[in-house]
């Protein structure tokens, strides 16, 4: 059976995508390796499913491409596709991408894995801080453009009902071929989501343990890199440093200055004010309640927002 996973953003899929996915050898993957699509064609599979108005988008087209990257591969093989695109609104109607996904790849089981909603928007925001397009606002200036109402000023977002996205997966593809998981699990040994995640690979537990012990990754900004970016925002709004400094000096100088900028101390999570902290729970905690018990989860336990 083929696996579909649909993110959420921020919740591992980095390491999920470059330590588990591109290594494991049961699965022809279709995604992401090393921060890169491989090729032109997986970017238009996934852009073609993810963004693609109805009016324009063509099943017969896409499926022929898919079976053009996949022509290489053992046809034995089931397929892993993989990208956090598809559970983000800013795109495609997310149902649509659904039933794209399951015209494409089914049968086949959709692992979807949350992060609290209390700390996925402070994820976004250390996110925002490292963008390149965007001036840099302050964390509740960027929660009222974002979650203040019914547009929002980023590109994507993750919606934070979690529970509607499941159902919605759920009548899409059948209940018993969800695996839902929470990321913060990711990195215990012997919890839930490891073992989940070796079952529906195909891999031996011990192999997943150490991969994930190995590879814990760290995408919070650095402090010199939000500094870059304030000085950024002394100059005219269409300049940018770092593709001004990439066009103008030579690689052997600007890579080494890219280094220094995004390394060193990182940016830590910017306290969630106490007002959004309510919003967030009056929006989420009954839902958060009903998947914990449908999913059989520990969402009270790892922080999200319940009832009671």
């Amino acid at each position: 059976m083929n696996v579909v996973h649909i993110g959420l953003e921020r919740t591992g899929n980095t390491t999920l995508q470059n330590a588990i996915f591109s290594q494991q050898e049961s699965f022809t993957y279709v995604g992401v390796r090393n921060d890169l699509y491989p090729d032109d064609r997986v970017r238009e599979l996934i852009i073609r499913i993810s963004s693609q108005d109805s009016l324009d988008y063509r099943n017969a087209e896409t499926k022929a491409l898919l079976r053009r990257i996949c022509e290489d591969a053992p046809r034995t093989r089931p397929m892993l596709i993989a990208s956090e695109r598809f559970s983000l609104e800013g795109g495609a109607d997310r149902r649509f991408i659904a039933e794209r996904l399951r015209d494409l790849f089914a049968p086949a089981k959709v692992l979807i894995v949350l992060r609290a909603q209390t700390t996925i928007v402070q994820a976004q925001y250390l996110k925002h801080l490292s963008g390149l397009d965007d001036r840099i606002v302050p964390f509740e200036t960027w929660l009222e453009r974002n979650y203040g109402g019914i547009e929002f000023s980023d590109p994507y977002r993750p919606g934070l009902d979690y529970e509607l996205l499941v159902r919605m997966y759920e009548d899409v593809f059948g209940f018993d071929n969800l695996v839902v998981l929470p990321s913060e699990l990711m990195h215990e040994d012997n919890s839930i989501f490891q073992n989940r995640i070796a079952e529906l690979l195909h891999m031996p537990l011990q192999a997943i343990r150490e991969v994930l012990r190995r590879n814990v990754t760290d995408q919070r900004v650095s402090r010199r890199h939000v500094f870059a970016h304030r000085v950024q925002d002394l100059l005219l709004k269409d300049k940018n440093l770092a593709l001004l400094g990439r066009r103008l000096l030579p690689r052997l100088v600007y890579d080494p200055i890219r280094r220094f900028v995004v390394g060193g101390p990182r940016v830590e999570a910017p306290a969630l004010p106490e007002r959004w902290r309510q919003r967030i729970t009056e929006l989420c905690a009954e839902s958060n309640t009903r998947l914990e018990s449908r999913l059989n989860l520990p969402l009270r336990a790892l922080g999200y927002p319940v009832a009671g």
